[in-house]
């Protein structure tokens, strides 16, 4: 089995659409994944929404509303949260706190049948 490799400056590939595969048509959830309070174990947490979206666009949005609304543990006190598009599903959010900073990636997933 291969696996796609990064190569820096290469041309991502286009987000699929349509039946392209398992899971291409939904439904779409929303999945924030984001550090367990520094040392705690296990050191990183996945939360997958319960709504299911039938589209990617109206999963899409509530990815977006989820990058500025969701509240991890960390930082403590928020100061500023920057919001960056990563790729075609989703979104890296970087929050400055009072004594550190933090991030945590939103994205929009969709179940495959093995």
């Amino acid at each position: 089995m291969s696996y796609d490799v990064y190569e820096p400056g290469a041309a991502p590939e286009p987000a699929p659409t349509g039946s392209d595969g398992p899971g291409s048509d939904g439904p779409w959830r929303v999945a924030i994944e984001y550090s367990n309070k520094g040392e705690a174990k296990p050191p990183t947490l996945v939360q997958i929404g319960r709504t299911e979206h039938a589209d990617r666009a109206t999963a899409i949005l509530a990815a977006a509303r989820a990058a500025r609304e969701f509240s991890p543990p960390d930082p403590w006190s928020e100061r500023k949260r920057e919001i960056f598009r990563d790729g075609p599903d989703g979104f890296l959010v970087v929050i400055v706190g009072a004594a550190s900073t933090f991030h945590m990636s939103v994205r929009i997933v969709a179940p495959v049948q093995a």
